[in-house]
């Protein structure tokens, strides 16, 4: 089975792929008001890590913390990044 991902390459892929389905969200959103934005994103993020069949229970909270951990800090990059 030569044709499968590495970790890495799914990683990268699945990045690309939630950048893709973000800006196609970002799009759809465009003219709301900001709290509408929050609640959307706030939605989609709660129907995501409640759908997601977890095996134990603290699994799906361990992965939400690591997520929006690794979130926040890209949120901060950008937001530097912007003030340079």
């Amino acid at each position: 089975m030569g044709d499968e991902l590495t970790a890495e390459e799914r990683a990268e892929r699945d990045a690309e792929i939630g950048r893709d389905a973000a800006n196609v969200i970002l799009q759809l959103m465009q003219g709301v008001p900001v709290s509408i934005a929050y609640n959307i994103i706030g939605n989609i993020t709660v129907s995501i890590f409640t759908a997601v069949p977890f095996v134990e229970p603290g699994a799906a909270l361990e992965e939400f913390d690591h997520w929006a951990a690794y979130t926040r800090q890209m949120i901060a990059d950008q937001i530097k990044e912007r003030l340079q």
